[in-house]
């Protein structure tokens, strides 16, 4: 019987032959470069990056991007953590979104047209966005949009006929409107309220001429 011999060289501590050996290294590298790629992929989500890289499925305003990423790098936040961040601030909008516009059908067409026309006489300095924005918030805020419509039936009726405008607020009264007034007062000349209107309308035009 032949003694086994306890001496055979291995290489690598596993291999018989040098085939055996480069065979065995061919099957483990893709492995290999699979657990480098895993252990830089976690390394790069683990690190706080220079600059945040925003997903490219989610589409938000540039500014507001800014303002995120700022947020974000005060909080620590890694690539992967600030992404997840990016995703839930555009889902909130969305819903936030789609709440405006539900507000905006129960409205209704009349009640938001009231509010336009409310908005655009009592605010005529103030630009388009801030009318908007003022807007939105009239439309969103109940208790607001209440106390707005409210006070635009306030002051339609302590207007007189004829004036959309206060003319603090830049209302030109024309002749046409005295016109009217008067007309108005002679067809009932029992009605006070229409004698008062004219008796208004003539003073405010005479006002706008000394103002003028």
């Amino acid at each position: 019987m032949t003694e086994q011999n306890n001496d055979t060289k291995l290489y690598a501590g596993k291999f018989k032959t040098v085939e055996e050996l480069e065979a065995g290294y061919k099957n483990s590298l893709p492995t290999f470069q699979e657990n480098e790629q895993l252990k830089a992929k976690v390394a790069e989500l683990g690190t706080i990056p220079d600059q945040y890289l925003n997903p490219a499925d989610v589409e938000l305003d540039q500014n507001r991007l800014t303002a995120l990423q700022a947020r974000a790098k005060a909080a620590g936040m890694t690539q992967a953590q600030y992404e997840k961040y990016v995703r839930n601030e555009k889902a909130v909008q969305e819903q936030g979104q789609q709440q405006f516009e539900n507000l905006r059908k129960e409205l209704g067409e009349q009640d938001l047209n009231l509010l336009k026309d409310y908005v655009n006489k009592n605010f005529p300095t103030y630009t388009d966005s801030v009318k908007e924005s003022f807007l939105n918030t009239l439309i969103v805020n109940k208790e607001a949009r209440t106390a707005a419509l409210n006070h635009r039936t306030q002051l339609l009726n302590n207007q007189v006929p004829g004036m959309n405008k206060t003319p603090a607020l830049g209302y030109a009264v024309t002749q046409e409107d005295i016109d009217k007034a008067y007309k108005a007062k002679n067809a009932q000349p029992n009605n006070l309220q229409l004698r008062n209107n004219y008796i208004n309308l003539l003073k405010a035009r005479g006002e706008q001429k000394r103002a003028g």
